[in-house]
């Protein structure tokens, strides 16, 4: 397989639209690297241009070393899986498997083979005899990685591949794109707007905003360690709840007061924004850290507004003036709205955020 080189990389269509924004990146040899971000980001276009699709405005593009900046498609050794999977309705799965492999030359006994075994792979073997419209979607997914994989390309890529899907098959095909990808070792380039998607299926993260690289990390990394507040908000479900908070230096104390509650940090939290000067912050909390407890260990006491019931756990929602705040919490004891609720945070996996930049403050950040 191959590492992938993305150098300044720009794209502008005509004069006003700049989709992608001098970006650098490196996608490291058999990784499993995940493009992510909301509509119009620069997700796609990125992976078209390495694809050979569109047009380099300004930048190199790197694959295994060699500049493809201006070769045509075929002459890149990649392959694409697109949304619509883009299979051919008058061949069967069989021949729409095989064709790249004619197109390549490839001797007939030698393409039966590579057939067979993507066939075995991507688990299509019963259907190699049927046209696409006798295929689900999930079928036909299968048959255009089939052949993505046939002709042992030096990069994957793919476009949103399992957006057509229903939502319990899309789940499904995340993990058997896992597996084969554990199988072939093959570097692989997925685009998605679904975090979860993201989350669940890549090595490291790339989240992108207005065609600009907003974070590059692991799923971990990302969602724990947050470099801004755009990223702490469009990774997770619910998203990270903010509090807007003024800060106070009592003595040797460093408080942060909200019109809700007042937190006394603790020395390793103040050691944290040692450096930092301004005289608000923004606290980054996840649903999920924000906690149930007693009437006198509370932050804050609230009255739950809505209560979302989950199955293994409840959200619960609540309003802070003209704010709408999200708790993820244990499926019982069972929580009903207009119930009187008492919240704490979980004082570890508090983030703190610049207002102004809305970039992560703070050692860990």
């Amino acid at each position: 397989m191959a590492e992938v080189q993305l150098i300044n990389l720009t794209k502008r269509f005509g004069r006003r639209v700049l989709a992608v924004d001098h970006i650098h990146l490196t996608v490291k040899d058999r990784e499993f690297l995940v493009l992510l971000g909301p509509s119009g980001c620069g997700k796609t276009t990125t992976l078209r241009m390495i694809a050979g699709l569109e047009e380099v405005t300004e930048g190199t593009i790197l694959i295994d070393g060699e500049d493809v900046t201006y070769l045509p498609p075929r002459a890149r050794n990649v392959s694409m899986v697109f949304q619509n999977y883009a299979v051919w309705p008058h061949m069967t799965v069989y021949e729409n498997i095989a064709y790249p492999l004619r197109l390549k030359k490839v001797p007939r006994d030698e393409i039966d083979r590579r057939v067979k075994e993507v066939a075995e792979l991507t688990k299509i073997v019963e259907l190699l005899d049927r046209y696409p419209s006798q295929l689900s979607g999930g079928q036909q997914q299968r048959v255009a990685l089939a052949r993505a994989i046939a002709v042992k390309p030096k990069v994957f890529l793919m476009d949103e591949p399992l957006s057509n899907l229903d939502a319990k098959l899309r789940v499904h095909m995340r993990t058997e794109l896992k597996a084969i990808h554990h199988q072939t070792q093959a570097t692989t380039i997925f685009v998605t707007h679904d975090q979860s998607e993201a989350m669940s299926m890549a090595d490291r993260i790339v989240v992108m905003r207005e065609g600009r690289i907003e974070q590059v990390g692991t799923p971990e990394e990302v969602y724990e360690k947050s470099a801004n507040m755009f990223v702490a908000s469009f990774i997770g479900l619910p998203p990270t709840n903010f509090f807007y908070t003024e800060v106070r230096r009592e003595n040797d104390a460093l408080k942060l007061v909200h019109p809700y509650f007042t937190l006394t940090l603790s020395p390793e939290q103040a050691a944290r924004l040692k450096d930092y000067t301004k005289s608000r912050l923004v606290l980054g909390v996840r649903p999920e850290n924000l906690l149930l407890t007693t009437e006198d260990q509370a932050l804050f006491s609230v009255e739950a507004m809505v209560v979302e019931p989950q199955g293994s756990h409840q959200i619960i929602a609540f309003q802070m003036d003209d704010q709408i705040v999200k708790i993820v919490a244990p499926a019982y004891p069972k929580v009903w709205p207009g119930e009187r609720i008492h919240v704490t945070f979980r004082p570890e996996r508090i983030r703190f955020f610049d207002p102004e930049t809305q970039q992560a403050v703070g050692d860990e950040a």
